[in-house]
């Protein structure tokens, strides 16, 4: 593979360093926070050497919080996660010469959020991009991802995998690298409400060169996950990353030339 050249609106270089953020101080007004419940949606099954989009819709008047994507193989890299609407989007690239699936999750939750988004970024073919999202003041952020899929369309494209997706402050960074011969565009979105919210990062998980690893991460006793995501090298690109009822899980593959690491974050409240 050529080597990669960057193109960056902010450096990212000392976000796998912050390993908690602190939690944002109670409002004068605090509103009535809501359960939050993951809701999977239908498995999917993505042709060989062909991008794929689905979503999962939340339910009775609900919003998604945050979201993510699983998949069935080492080979499916995930060039979407989003919010849009009431729902969850996913999008995935399959590498492999077989059939693969993959199914999008969203937590659902009642209370009020905001949807916030980064500018558009063109991002030529062997490059990396990255675009930040930002809360409005007073707000702090509970999921979000970036959209490097589903607004490129063509054989040419669909391959800007995903290799951060994951919060710093009121923001939410995505970072992608395109492995296509096309350009694509990136987009981040970040969902905002006016709750308290903590950030957690796991430790490292040291990937060798062409390995695929798993890093997970954990709420605190008494919180649930509100959304998360997770970071490395620009090499490090996603194969998988999903909510579980206490935490958050990531799954990626180094595609650089020495061992490299993945860290997986998630960010939780209390219910």
């Amino acid at each position: 593979m050529k080597p990669l050249r960057t193109v960056a609106l902010a450096t990212a270089t000392t976000l796998c360093c912050a390993l908690t953020s602190a939690a944002v101080a109670e409002p004068a007004a605090t509103q009535a926070r809501a359960p939050h419940t993951i809701v999977t949606g239908a498995r999917v099954t993505v042709a060989p050497h062909t991008a794929s989009t689905t979503n999962v819709p939340c339910q009775g008047g609900q919003v998604p919080s945050g979201g993510g994507v699983q998949t069935s193989g080492n080979g499916v890299f995930v060039t979407a996660t989003w919010p849009s609407g009431i729902s969850w989007v996913a999008d995935v690239y399959n590498e492999t010469n077989a059939p693969q699936t993959y199914t999008p999750l969203a937590i659902c939750t009642s209370q009020p959020h905001t949807t916030r988004h980064g500018d558009m970024v063109n991002v030529p073919p062997g490059e990396t991009a990255i675009v930040r999202a930002t809360c409005d003041p007073g707000q702090v952020v509970t999921g979000g991802g970036p959209d490097a899929g589903s607004r490129n369309t063509g054989s040419d494209h669909g391959q800007s995998y995903i290799s951060q997706s994951s919060d710093i402050g009121q923001q939410w960074v995505g970072r992608v690298t395109n492995h296509g011969p096309g350009a694509t565009i990136l987009q981040t979105w970040v969902r905002c409400a006016n709750t308290p919210h903590t950030a957690y990062a796991s430790g490292a998980t040291r990937l060798a060169q062409g390995a695929t690893g798993t890093a997970h991460i954990d709420c605190h006793p008494g919180e649930v996950p509100t959304g998360g995501g997770g970071l490395g090298n620009p090499a490090v690109d996603f194969n998988e990353s999903y909510p579980t009822t206490t935490g958050w899980t990531m799954r990626a593959t180094n595609h650089g030339s020495i061992p490299l690491d993945l860290f997986a974050r998630v960010t939780c409240t209390t219910p």
